[in-house]
């Protein structure tokens, strides 16, 4: 069935641009016997005495098709759009293997392996690159009480250009019905960036959300 979240939230971040701005996020998911596709796009926006200081955007499909109960192959493809950091722009393909290790109800683990290519532009030299990569990623869910739900989800990158990895960490806890209240930090790192600009950036932020359909 369908199923997804709606988020809306303040954040502060600190890095390359230390500001305080607005978040908002949509995932979307269609689940059926044999397969699954999962939709994720975020933006994020922030001002300084009318200047704009922090300005980016996301979007990410993947498709899941189950082998048995536990393994399943995938393929994706991510879009990044970032005015401010190092990396101003980076779309990534790839497919692969996973495999779900834990299946609940209280712990959720799964991971995944893939090849693909990576394409990415930097906005201070406005330089090109254009690579293959090994893909790497995971996610941990622990409900820790019936209306309290820990995630992690990290992701590695790795290529000959660059290498890219990201830690979203997030704590979800119920207020009423399907509206939740959110605590998330992430980070992103870069290996190889532009002279002058740093490699590490963190997000904190705290939302709301409204979560529907099938989860």
């Amino acid at each position: 069935g369908f199923g997804g979240e709606v988020a809306l939230g303040y954040l502060s971040t600190n890095g390359n641009s230390n500001t305080s701005s607005l978040n908002a996020k949509l995932d979307l998911h269609y689940t059926q016997t044999q397969w699954k596709n999962a939709f994720v796009a975020t933006a994020l926006g922030a001002s300084d005495k009318g200047s704009s200081t922090a300005e980016r955007y996301t979007v990410g499909d993947q498709y899941n098709y189950n082998l048995t109960p536990l393994d399943f192959v995938f393929a994706n493809a991510d879009y990044v759009k970032d005015l401010f950091d190092p990396v101003g722009q980076r779309t990534t393909e790839a497919v692969g293997y996973g495999r779900h290790f834990l299946t609940g109800p209280v712990q959720i683990l799964d991971g995944q392996i893939g090849v693909g290519a990576q394409q990415t532009r930097y906005n201070v030299t406005d330089q090109r690159t254009s690579d293959g990569i090994l893909q790497l990623g995971g996610l941990y869910a622990w409900k820790i009480s019936p209306t309290s739900t820990f995630t992690e989800t990290p992701k590695l990158e790795y290529g000959t250009a660059n290498t890219y990895f990201e830690s979203v960490t997030e704590l979800k806890m119920n207020i009423v019905g399907n509206l939740f209240a959110g605590l998330s930090y992430t980070l992103r790192h870069n290996s190889i960036v532009p002279a002058g600009t740093g490699k590490t950036d963190t997000v904190t932020a705290a939302n709301i959300s409204y979560n529907f359909g099938v989860k």
